[in-house]
């Protein structure tokens, strides 16, 4: 079973809207839209990237079929190397997509959908990532959530 898509659906339903300050974040999947406008928040420009699923058989029960799926929510900001603005712009989106995904440290927010259950979803892990290129300075704040997946 490929419960890629569910997953996702179900992070970007628990994350979207995501409006922090009054400036709606846009969310992508995979990859930013060409298209759309990224918007400014405190003086760099912000958007939410849902990427990088992985899934392994979890231990199966006699009650269904179990999953653990990781997902990757990548933060980024972007501003002028010359801007002091650091990492509390990501910083801030990330507690909010925190809070959005697990509203409780013991409870999540995902809704269960065709089939499959999150039997739970946890954070493996968080970390910032720094890069400088042509003037711009990048801070991403990467979180990866492992999520129990039941059919």
């Amino acid at each position: 079973m490929d419960v890629s898509e569910a997953v996702r659906r179900a992070h970007f339903a628990a994350l979207t809207p995501l409006i922090v300050e009054g400036v709606t974040i846009p969310v992508f999947d995979e990859v930013v839209n060409p298209d759309e406008i990224i918007p400014t928040l405190n003086g760099a420009s912000v958007y939410v990237i849902i990427q990088d699923q992985q899934e392994v058989e979890g231990i199966q029960n006699f009650c269904g079929y179990r999953q653990n799926c990781s997902i990757t929510h990548r933060v980024v900001s972007k501003f002028a190397t010359n801007k002091s603005i650091g990492k509390k712009v990501a910083e801030k989106l990330s507690d909010i997509i925190q809070s959005k995904i697990k509203p409780t440290g013991k409870t999540h927010s995902l809704v269960n959908a065709n089939g499959y259950t999150f039997q739970s979803v946890n954070k493996e892990l968080s970390r910032t990532i720094f890069e400088e290129a042509n003037g711009t300075t990048a801070i991403s704040k990467v979180i990866i959530y492992n999520n129990i997946v039941n059919q």
